[in-house]
């Protein structure tokens, strides 16, 4: 088996580019891609003082900058309630353009055109620019308790004035400068509004501002289609937990029209000063709610505010940096507010990050600091051309020094992660006493290596309770990878072999049999079961339950499952049935990648209510064996929200149980959202199913779910054909994706 794989990965390798298509521009690592740049400081440029910054920003490895607005609303302070327009004196507006709505001043500069100079400036230094809307002191001053009628009135006013300046805009600019117009930036910062997070504005805020967004895009959507509208939140910690700011977010996304081109890039929060760990957790949960419906970035700050001086503080650059790598793998892009204001102008703070975007770690090609597993499976989907597979820094990645990647850098990468690896005992095991010893007294970092043979585990599984950590994982393998050890349980009826309750183990290369489940993963995260083969078992062959999240389950071979439960016979099963009760349901952004699925009596992934963010990619799925029973009909059933799949390759083999390839639940209400399945190749024998012949036999079947579509493929018994239209997808909501302009 282990040869077979390596012909098929190689000749996946030799199918696609050995160097990224940005290889020109890869000479340093693509740490930020864009700055921020306020309308006020710059509305009186030149445009040589234009070019002059461009070039700069250039030089210190951007490729845009952002300019925050192009018309501002500057009023006086607000003298009585702030829910009352009356409490707002004199107003100044300020335009970066010549536009047909009037304001009191505009630029010293080419006849008040500061936007034209800017533009040609970005041309002439081969740049990009984004161009911000609207920016109107009401949205700080405004009381954030209950949403008033004066509120919905602003924002239905503020969305007619936005979106009517994108088209002026445009209409003025975009034939000459379309090019350089990388994008809209949406200037009204949403936060975590506490009568929002907690429910109190029954979703009106929600409503409200996604209505405002909505008109933005319909506008972009009329005068440039593709070209993306990005917005930048940020959060306070006092006002709401993490996960009700995410389900906010959800809701703003849900009423705001976004598309799958638009780009929600979060401010970090390194103003706050809040530690490394908070500024991951409110992101990753912000990720969460966006994943798979808009473009991930992240807004690194680079001041931090003196609270009692009541002004900004230039960052130290080495809590940039670690600010910066506490996120830096969540995000396709950093942008940063700001270069000019916080390091441009100042030498040694200039230096200081042109060397820390200039450092490159020898394989860390997500740039966030480190060579870890992470890297790893990056490049290995880069190999494999995994769509959106993006690598910020290849050359991190060429260990060879060739110029060139391959599977050659791909061994190179493994074995030096290995050497990076806090490595404890190694502990040599022969019989199943001696593994069981072995497991039970394991301390982070130890190699657990099992001799060829079987193990006769009976009826007592063999618990693997130690934490390992993030350089020092637990790891249980083969001690002879050619001969994995064989692990059998008593009977299919009863029992696990494996049972994981540590956090980070990697368990590789052993063969679990004769059991009812093989593997079960409660309360354990960033566990990897890799090249590990499951088979014989009564049930499920691979359970994650019970909060076990971020884990991985990575080129195995599952067959021969639901032996005595043929309706419970699932290969991996993610999450926990709602009827259950004594489980944590939350198992999120847990993936299946590269596994081989034979003779499954079940669905051969499963992916419960509750869950959030699971990838299946790169799967082989062979359908003759399904039962259909407890409703099983696919070969992936999805119940929770934004799963990824892609790269998958199905073989219907004239099953009649099999009704569709991918099925969407809604088990619970609200859940069963937001997927994505793109570049799948599907061999569904027939138009319209055996059994109910008006049923046909859809690529996805979900007819309440939204989810999008792209490059997938089906064969109907005549030869593969592009499933790329609403005949192929049970749903009103599908929506089609293609190349995002962003990147091509």
């Amino acid at each position: 088996m282990k040869k077979g794989l390596t012909i098929l990965l190689s000749a996946l390798i030799c199918a696609v580019p050995t160097v990224p298509a940005d290889a020109s521009e890869a000479e340093a690592p693509h740490r930020f891609t864009a700055s921020f740049l306020q309308g006020w400081h710059c509305r009186d440029w030149t445009q040589e003082r234009w070019e002059e910054e461009f070039s700069a920003a250039k030089s210190a490895g951007f490729d845009s900058l952002i300019l925050q607005s192009t018309f501002d609303y500057t009023r006086e302070d607000c003298t009585g309630d702030k829910q009352d327009p009356a409490s707002y004196g004199k107003t100044d507006t300020y335009c970066m353009f010549p536009s047909a709505v009037e304001a009191t001043y505009h630029s010293s500069q080419n006849g008040g055109d500061a936007l034209e100079l800017a533009l040609n400036a970005a041309k002439a230094t081969g740049m990009q620019l984004w161009l911000g809307t609207v920016s109107d002191d009401i949205w700080w001053s405004y009381g954030w308790g209950a949403p008033t009628s004066y509120f919905t009135d602003w924002s239905s006013s503020n969305a007619e004035l936005c979106s009517g300046l994108v088209t002026e805009m445009w209409e003025r600019y975009g034939s000459d400068y379309g090019e350089q117009i990388a994008g809209w930036y949406y200037n009204n910062e949403i936060w975590n509004i506490e009568t929002a997070c907690s429910g109190s504005d029954n979703g009106e805020y929600a409503r409200i501002i996604g209505e405002n967004i909505s008109a933005t895009v319909a506008a972009i959507e009329q005068s440039c289609p593709g070209k993306p509208l990005m917005l930048s939140p940020f959060y306070n910690t006092d006002l709401s937990t993490p996960e009700q700011y995410g389900s906010f977010i959800s809701d703003v996304i849900s009423a705001s029209g976004l598309r799958p081109c638009d780009i929600y890039a979060p401010q970090d929060g390194g103003r706050a000063s809040y530690s490394p760990g908070v500024i991951r957790k409110w992101a990753e949960v912000q990720k969460n709610a966006v994943d798979g419906r808009l473009h991930f970035w992240i807004n690194n700050e680079s001041f931090s505010v003196d609270t009692q001086l009541m002004k900004n503080e230039r960052m130290p650059i080495d809590q940039f940096r670690e600010d910066y790598c506490a996120t830096a793998d969540l995000a396709e892009e950093n942008i940063i507010f700001s270069w000019n204001f916080h390091f441009a102008d100042d030498p040694e703070r200039s230096s200081q990050f042109a060397e820390f975007v200039n450092e490159r770690t020898s394989g860390d090609v997500n740039l966030d600091g480190s060579l870890t597993s992470a890297d790893l499976v990056l490049v290995q989907k880069w190999l494999l051309a995994v769509p959106y597979t993006r690598l910020r820094d290849w050359q991190a990645a060429d260990l060879c020094a060739d110029g060139r990647l391959d599977v050659f850098d791909l061994c190179e990468m493994r074995a030096a992660l290995a050497e990076n690896t806090v490595l404890g005992n190694k502990v040599y095991v022969w019989t199943v006493d001696e593994l069981r010893s072995a497991v039970k007294n394991a301390k982070p970092g130890d190699v657990i290596l099992l001799a060829p043979g079987e193990y006769d585990c009976g009826s007592q599984e063999i618990s693997l309770e130690t934490d390992g950590t993030a350089s020092a994982p637990v790891i249980l393998s083969a001690m002879e990878p050619d001969s994995p050890p064989v692990l059998k349980g008593a009977n299919t009826e009863h029992g696990y072999i494996l049972h994981v309750t540590g956090d980070r183990w990697i368990i590789s290369k052993l063969v679990c049999t004769n059991s009812q489940k093989g593997i079960a993963l409660d309360n354990s995260n960033r566990t990897l079961i890799s090249g590990c083969e499951i088979c014989s078992t009564g049930a499920e062959a691979i359970a994650i339950r019970d909060g076990s999240s971020y884990c991985m389950v990575q080129s195995c071979s599952i067959h021969d499952t639901g032996l005595v439960s043929p309706g419970y016979g699932e290969g991996v099963y993610i999450g926990s049935s709602k009827d259950k009760t004594g489980f944590d349901f939350k198992c999120d952004y847990n993936s299946v990648v590269g596994c081989t699925f034979r003779n499954v009596a079940a669905e051969h992934v499963d992916v419960k209510e509750y869950t959030t963010g699971t990838e299946i990619s790169g799967c082989t799925f062979y359908g003759d064996g399904m039962t259909g029973e407890n409703y099983a009909g696919s070969f992936i059933d999805l119940k929770g929200n934004n799963c990824f799949v892609y790269g998958n390759v199905g073989y219907r083999n004239g099953n009649p149980k099999i009704v569709a390839a991918f099925e969407v639940h809604e088990q619970v209400e609200s859940w069963g959202y937001h997927h994505v399945f793109e570049y799948n190749t599907l061999y569904m024998d027939q138009p319209y199913g055996a059994e109910d012949a008006s049923r046909r036999m859809y690529v996805v079947d979900g007819w309440f779910s939204d989810f999008s579509v792209k490059g997938n493929l089906v064969d109907y018994g005549e030869g593969l054909v592009p499933a790329d239209s609403r005949e192929f997808y049970n749903s009103d909501n599908v929506t089609f994706t293609y190349d995002d302009p962003v990147y091509s």
